[in-house]
């Protein structure tokens, strides 16, 4: 499926304050990065200057997911480059709330759960897996990797 793209986030907890919530970092980075991706119409495909987007996740925190959705609609500061400030670049490619599904019903929220697991492994294989060389399959889907979402990062991940 070549018109795919992947944002990959990983959340390296290490170094985190016990205050971090991992859940709203790595939701507001994937958001943020969609948006952008949106917003620049760097998603594979035909280029429409009105390209829209939803949210399709997998049942988690619903309620704490569209808070933090409705509140980057309004508010949601970025740093900016060229100063020591933040800009507000508020949501606005992102027409709808989440539309959750539950994976055992998804085709795609299981590829997604798959990804997941794929990266994870490719970032800190099991015994298992790197005895059958599994960290690697990640690699494998580097032609749908989104490149604009991270492209400083070699494998273009969003790394918090």
């Amino acid at each position: 499926m070549p018109d795919l793209s992947l944002i990959c986030v990983v959340v390296d907890k290490a170094n985190k304050p016990a205050t971090y919530d991992v859940f709203d970092a790595a939701w507001k980075a994937l958001i943020q990065r969609f948006e952008n991706t949106l917003a620049h119409r760097n998603f594979p495909g035909p280029r429409n200057p009105d390209d829209m987007g939803m949210l399709f996740p997998d049942r988690s925190d619903e309620k704490k997911l569209n808070a933090l959705l409705r509140s980057m609609r309004a508010f949601n500061p970025v740093p900016s480059q060229q100063s020591s400030g933040y800009r507000n670049l508020q949501i606005r490619t992102i027409i709808e709330d989440p539309n959750y599904r539950d994976s055992s019903h998804s085709y795609f929220i299981q590829s997604v759960d798959v990804t997941a697991f794929l990266l994870y492994q490719h970032l800190s294989p099991s015994t298992y897996m790197r005895k059958k060389s599994g960290q690697n399959y990640f690699g494998r889907l580097a032609p749908i990797v989104c490149k604009h979402a991270s492209p400083r990062d070699p494998s273009y991940i969003v790394r918090l």
